[in-house]
C-alpha cells in the first residue's frame, strides 16, 4: 500500500516566504526519561549520578530561522540561502538527492536511545547494552525517526511539497535510493523497501539485507548510505559501536569501531573496505572515486585506501581485526589550525560555485560553527590538506552544522542539527528536538534553480550525455540508472567514449560499461593500457572485486606493475594484490617493489606489507619464493618496511609451519644487514614472551647471525632460558663498564621474563650508588616483575637517603610501591610510623594507583593522608566552577602572565599552539572560547577522557597491578605506557585482567592552587586565537 502525498495549504507556502514551505503539524518532543530506560536499580543510579560534559543543553533560546540566517558572514563570491527549518524537519541527520532533484531528509528524532529497549549496562564512555535487539520494521516498536522527501514542483528553486516517505523508524541515520528498492540503514540492519516504480514511495514490506550493526552508541552507529561507482553500496561505522554483520551470504563478519563498509545488492557480499579514522559519520566519494570521511579528531580525516587500516585509540576502540597489522596509514597531513572537528565534507565538484571553489574541499565543524574551504595536494599515492579560509561563519552557538551535500543545482547542502547542545556525553535526553535546519550555499551572482527532470525516463543516450556533464552529481546519478537498467546493449555505445574519450568522461564511460555488465577480460585487459591514470587504476580496481582474476588478467597486472609511473594506480595495485589469491598477488607486489622506489610515499610501504601479510598463513611456500629472488631483497622498501614485519608476523603466528618460514627466511638472507633486519623483527616477536620450545632447526640457523648481531644472540639465548646466557646478561647489567644501552637492553629484557636470579642484581645496582639514574629507573619498573616482600623492604630502607634526591628515581620507586599490595604496605608503614617517607613526595597519580590496589588498610590510609585524592562531588565541582567564573568576571587578565601560568600548571601534559607536553591531549584544536567547558575539564577532569588518553589498569596472574595508556595490543601481548615509565610488554597469558580506568591522569582541584588574578590571566592566554 502506497503512502500518499500531504499537500501543503496555500496559506502555509505564504507564510513559509523566501525558505520554503512548512507543515501544519509540529513535531512531537519525543524524549526518553532516565527512570525509563534504566533496566535495574544499580544502571538508574550511574545513569542519574553521571556528570555530562562538553557542549551541553545551555538554557540558551533559539533564534528564529529567518533571523538567524542573516547572523552569518561569508565571502562576497557567495550567497546563503534558508531551505528548510522547523517545524518542517528536525534533528536532520543525513540529507541526499534522487533522480528527480528531490531533497530527502532523514529525521533522528528517536536519537539517542532506541524505542522499545533496557538498559541492563553502561561503561564510563556511555556505551550501553541493552536488553534485547529491536525487531525491523514493521515489527518492532514504532519509534520517532522517519525519511521525508521534499520537492519542487513548479522549478522555482523552493521546496514546496513533502512527503513523509516512511515514519515508525527507531534509530535511522540515511537512506539511498536504487535497483527498484528504498535502501534504509537502520541499525542493527540494512533494510530495502520494494519501489520498483521509483517514485521514492515504498510498494510494500521491508525486506532485511543486513544485520549485526552495533546499537552501544547512537552517536557512532552505522550511517551514511551511498552508491559507489562500483555499484556498491557503501557506509561508515563511528567509532565507539560494534558490528558482527550476516547477510545471506557473507556470515560472522565482526569488527570493534570505526569502519568504511561496503556491500553488494546483487551478490550480497558485505566486507570492510577500511578500517580505522575517527568517529566517521561521513562519506564522500570524489570525481575519481577516492573515498574520503571526515574526523573528530583536529585534521581533516583520511583518504581511505581499499582494505588499509588506519588510526584508532586502541584501549578504547578495540584492535583491528587483523592481529599482523604492524602500522596504520595516517589521516591526511594538515597545514592550518588544528581544530576540532571537521566531520563531514564534500569534495566540491558542482560547476556552479565559482572558479576558486572546484575541487576543493569544504568541511564543516559543528563544534566551531563554521565551514572551512580546504586544499587537497597531492602527496605521492595520498594528499595533504591546507586550510584556506572559513567560507561560512556565525556567532548563534545552535548552529550545528552534521551534514554536508552538493546538489543538482551545483550549490552546497549543509543540514544544521540546531541546538545548543552538541555532546553526547550525557545519558540525559536533553536535546532540543524541535528544531533543524538545512541552508543552501550557492554563486553570489545567480541563484541555483534546476528545471524539473526525472533521469529515470532519460533515455540511455540522454544518459551517456551526462556522463560528460559539468556537475558530479549528474555523472553519478547517470551511473546509477545505468547500474539499476544493467542493459548490456548500452557498451556498444560507450566504448568509443571510453577509448578516445576525454580523461574524466572515459573514467564514467569505464564505470558504466561495468554496471550494465559489460566489462569483459578483454576489455579490461585493454584498458589496463589506458592512456588514462584513473581509468588504469579501476580497471585494476574492478578487477580485484571477485577476488579472483583469468590468467591473462592475472599477467596484465603484472607488467602493469614494472611500467605504471602514476603513484595512485601503484597503490591500488597493491590493494588489489591483496584480495587476490598469491600465485597473483605476489608477482604484482614483487614487480611494484623492484620497479619502483616508493619507500618514502606515505601509503605505500604499508599497502605492500598488508598485500604479502595476507598471504602469510596460506602460502608460506610462495612467500618463501617471492624472497628467493635477489633483487627484491635489495630493495629500499623490503629493507624498511618487508623484512621486519614479516619475521615478526611468522614468530608471533608460532606455528611449525611458521617457524619453518622464519628458518628458510634467515637461511636466504643475502648479508648481515638483512639478517640483522630480520632479527629484530623476530625480536619484536618475541616482545612480553619468554620462549623455550623454538624448533632446533631455526636455533641452529639464527647461531652465526646473533653472535654478529650486538647482543641479539645472548638475549635471543635470555629468552630461551639458557642459564649461561642469562648468567651473562646479569653481569652485563652489573658491570658499569659495560655500555649504557646493553645494560639498559637487558634489564628492561628481565622485567618482561620471569628470572629471579636477576632480582639481587637489580636491588644491587638500585642500592649501590654507583649506578645512573637511568640505570637505577630501568631496575627499580623492571623489580616490579617479581613478588618477593623483601623488595619492597629494601627500596623502602634506601629511599631516604639514595633514592629521593633524584625526581625521576623518586618516581621510579614509589611507583614500585604502587605495584603490589606487600610493597605498597610498606611505604605506607614508612609514611605513617617511621616517617622515612614524605606523604607529600607522593603524586597523585601513585596515590590512585595505590586506591587501585583494593587493599582496605591502603585504601583507609591513603584516604586519610591524601584527602585531596577522593574525588570531588558534583556540589563540590559546582562550587569550585562558581567560584572560578565570579574570579573570571571580576578583572580581566594578560596574555604574557596567563603564559606564566599555562606553562607552570599546564604545558608538562597539554601543547598549545605547538608548546608543551604530549601526556594530555593539544589544546589548540578545542573550543577554547566556550569558558564554562574550559571550567568543567579543569574542576572535573574525569567526568570525560578524551579517546587516546584513557588509562589502562592491568594486573597480572602473579599479582603485579600496571595503570598506564594502551600502545600495542595483539594476540600475544600488550603495550603499555605506565606513567613517567618505560612502554613494558606483557604476554597476555600473564594479564588477569585489563580494565578502563575512570580517573584521567589529571589531578583535580587544580584551580586551588593559583590566585584569582593568575585565574585571569590563564584564561587569557588559553582563549586568545591566535598565538602572540
Amino acid at each position: 500500500m502506497k503512502k500518499t502525498y500531504q499537500y501543503l495549504s496555500l496559506s502555509l507556502l505564504l507564510c513559509a516566504g523566501m525558505y520554503g514551505c512548512l507543515k501544519p503539524e509540529s513535531p512531537k518532543n519525543n524524549k526518553t526519561s532516565l527512570e525509563d530506560l534504566a533496566a535495574n536499580e544499580e544502571v538508574a543510579g550511574y545513569l542519574k549520578s553521571f556528570q555530562g560534559r562538553g557542549a551541553l543543553t545551555d538554557g540558551s533560546s533559539p533564534t528564529p530561522a529567518t533571523q538567524s540566517v542573516t547572523k552569518f558572514r561569508y565571502p562576497d563570491d557567495l550567497s546563503l540561502e534558508l531551505v528548510l527549518s522547523e517545524p518542517q524537519i528536525t534533528q536532520p541527520v543525513d540529507i541526499s538527492f534522487d533522480h528527480r532533484g528531490r531533497l530527502w531528509v532523514v529525521q533522528y528524532n528517536q536519537y539517542p536511545f532506541p524505542k522499545g529497549v533496557k538498559v541492563t549496562g553502561v561503561d564510563n564512555h556511555l556505551r550501553f547494552n541493552f536488553d534485547k535487539v529491536p525487531l525491523p520494521p514493521p515489527d518492532g516498536a514504532k519509534g520517532a525517526d522517519k525519511i521525508t522527501m521534499f520537492e519542487d514542483t513548479d522549478g522555482d528553486g523552493r521546496f514546496d511539497k513533502s512527503t513523509d516517505v516512511i515514519t515508525g523508524l527507531n534509530i535511522t541515520t540515511s537512506v539511498a535510493l536504487g535497483r527498484g528498492k528504498i535502501w534504509v540503514l537502520s541499525p542493527p540492519y540494512l533494510l530495502a523497501y520494494p519501489d520498483p516504480d521509483g517514485d521514492g514511495l515504498p510498494n510494500g514490506k521491508p525486506s532485511v539485507h543486513l544485520e549485526g550493526f552495533g546499537l552501544q552508541d547512537t552517536h557512532a552507529v552505522a550511517n551514511s548510505l551511498c552508491w559507489g561507482p562500483d555499484g556498491w553500496l557503501y557506509g561508515g561505522q563511528g567509532s565507539t559501536a560494534l558490528a558482527n554483520i550476516n547477510s545471506s551470504v557473507s556470515k560472522n563478519v565482526a569488527f570493534k569501531g570505526q569502519a568504511i563498509w561496503r556491500y553488494h545488492p546483487e551478490s550480497q557480499i558485505f566486507e570492510i573496505y577500511a578500517e580505522g579514522g575517527g568517529n566517521t559519520f561521513n562519506i564522500e566519494m570524489d570525481s575519481k572515486g577516492r573515498v574520503y570521511s571526515g574526523n573528530n579528531n583536529d585534521d581533516r580525516g583520511p583518504n581511505f585506501k581499499q582494505g588499509a587500516y588506519y588510526p584508532k585509540s586502541l584501549g578504547k576502540h578495540g584492535p583491528h581485526t587483523n592481529p599482523y597489522v604492524f602500522g596504520n596509514l595516517e589521516n591526511m597531513a594538515l597545514t592550518g589550525e588544528p581544530k576540532r572537528f571537521t566531520h563531514a565534507l564534500i569534495k566540491y565538484e558542482g560547476g556552479a560555485l565559482p572558479t576558486r571553489y572546484q575541487e576543493k574541499m569544504i568541511a564543516i565543524n559543528p563544534l566551531l560553527r563554521y565551514v572551512q574551504m580546504v586544499d587537497f595536494v597531492p602527496t605521492g599515492s595520498t594528499f595533504a590538506n591546507i586550510d584556506r579560509e572559513k567560507i561560512l561563519e556565525t556567532e548563534d552557538k545552535w548552529f550545528r552544522p552534521v551534514a554536508i551535500k552538493a546538489g543538482p543545482d551545483g550549490a552546497v547542502y549543509i543540514s544544521d542539527w540546531y541546538d545548543s547542545r552538541l555532546s553526547h556525553v550525557d545519558p540525559r535526553d536533553t536535546w532540543d528536538k524541535m528544531s533543524g535546519r538545512i541552508y543552501k550555499i550557492r554563486s553570489g551572482n545567480k541563484p541555483a534553480v534546476t528545471p524539473g527532470f526525472d533521469l529515470s525516463k532519460y533515455s540511455n543516450d540522454e544518459l551517456i550525455k551526462l556522463l560528460s556533464h559539468s556537475n558530479k552529481w549528474y555523472r553519478q546519478q547517470a551511473l546509477r540508472q545505468f547500474a539499476d537498467r544493467k542493459d548490456r546493449s548500452v557498451v556498444s555505445r560507450l566504448l568509443p567514449l571510453l577509448q578516445s574519450g576525454e580523461a574524466q568522461t572515459a573514467l564514467e564511460a569505464l564505470w558504466a560499461i561495468h554496471l550494465s555488465g559489460g566489462l569483459t577480460d578483454n576489455l579490461l585487459l585493454s584498458t589496463l593500457k589506458h592512456k588514462d591514470p584513473f581509468v588504469r587504476l579501476w580497471a585494476v580496481k574492478l578487477s580485484g572485486d571477485q577476488k579472483k582474476v583469468s590468467p591473462a588478467v592475472s599477467e596484465g597486472l603484472r607488467q602493469l606493475a614494472t611500467s605504471e609511473s602514476h603513484p595512485e594506480v601503484r597503490s591500488q595495485l597493491a590493494c588489489t594484490a591483496k584480495r587476490l589469491p598469491a600465485q597473483d598477488a605476489l608477482p604484482i607486489v614483487k614487480n611494484l617493489v623492484i620497479y619502483h622506489d616508493d619507500a618514502a610515499d606515505p601509503d605505500m610501504p604499508l599497502l605492500l606489507w598488508w598485500a604479502i601479510e595476507s598471504k602469510a598463513a596460506t602460502d608460506h611456500q610462495l612467500i618463501l619464493d617471492f624472497f628467493k629472488d635477489q633483487k627484491v631483497w635489495d630493495q629500499k622498501t623490503v629493507k624498511e618496511a618487508l623484512l621486519k614485519r614479516i619475521m615478526q608476523r611468522y614468530v608471533m603466528a608460532g606455528e611449525p609451519a611458521d617457524f619453518a618460514a622464519c628458518t628458510r627466511l634467515l637461511e636466504m638472507a643475502p648479508s648481515k644487514e638483512h639478517a640483522g633486519l630480520l632479527l629484530t623483527g623476530l625480536e619484536e616477536g618475541l616482545r612480553g614472551r619468554k620462549i623455550t620450545d623454538l624448533p632446533a632447526d631455526l636455533v641452529r640457523t639464527l647461531q652465526p647471525y646473533l653472535a654478529e648481531s650486538s647482543g641479539g644472540s645472548l638475549a635471543f639465548e635470555v629468552r630461551q632460558g639458557k642459564q649461561e646466557a642469562v648468567d651473562q646478561a646479569l653481569k652485563i647489567i652489573a658491570n658499569p663498564a659495560e655500555s649504557l644501552s646493553a645494560r639498559l637492553t637487558y634489564i628492561r629484557l628481565m622485567g618482561e621474563l620471569n628470572q629471579p636470579g636477576a632480582v639481587p642484581v637489580f636491588l644491587s645496582v638500585v642500592l649501590s650508588g654507583k649506578s645512573t639514574g637511568a640505570i637505577q629507573q630501568a631496575a627499580l619498573q623492571s623489580l616490579q616483575r617479581y613478588d618477593q616482600p623483601g623488595i619492597g623492604v629494601k627500596i623502602a630502607s634506601a629511599y631516604p637517603d639514595q633514592l629521593r634526591a633524584d625526581p625521576d628515581v623518586r618516581l621510579a620507586a614509589l611507583s614500585l610501591f604502587a605495584s603490589r599490595p606487600s610493597w605498597a604496605h610498606q611505604m605506607m608503614n614508612d609514611i605513617v610510623a617511621t616517617k622515612k617517607i614524605h606523604k607529600e613526595d607522593v603524586p597523585d597519580q601513585i596515590v590512585r594507583r595505590l586506591l587501585l590496589l583494593n587493599e582496605k588498610g591502603i585504601q583507609a590510609d591513603v584516604e586519610k593522608l591524601w584527602p585531596q585524592v577522593k574525588l570531588s562531588s558534583s556540589a563540590e565541582i559546582n562550587e569550585q566552577i562558581v567560584k572560578a567564573e565570579k574570579a573570571l568576571q571580576s578583572g580581566t587578565g594578560t596574555v604574557a602572565h596567563g603564559k606564566v601560568v599555562f606553562t607552570n600548571l599546564c604545558s608538562s601534559c597539554h601543547k598549545l599552539y605547538n608548546e608543551g607536553g604530549n601526556i594530555g591531549p593539544d589544546l589548540t584544536g578545542y573550543d577554547r572560547g566556550n569558558i564554562k567547558e574550559l571550567l568543567l575539564n579543569i574542576a572535573d577532569p574525569n567526568a570525560f577522557i578524551r579517546e587516546g588518553y584513557v588509562n589502562y589498569h592491568l594486573v597480572t596472574t602473579d599479582g603485579r597491578t600496571i595503570t598506564g595508556n594502551i600502545l600495542s595490543q595483539n594476540n600475544r601481548s600488550v603495550t603499555i605506557k605506565p606513567f613517567g615509565e618505560d612502554p613494558l610488554s606483557i604476554g597476555v597469558e600473564q594479564i588477569k585482567e585489563m580494565t578502563p580506568q575512570k580517573t584521567s591522569v589529571m589531578p583535580e582541584r587544580l584551580l586551588e592552587g593559583i590566585s584569582d588574578q593568575q585565574l585571569r590571566d590563564l584564561f587569557t592566554f588559553i582563549t586568545q586565537q591566535k598565538k602572540e
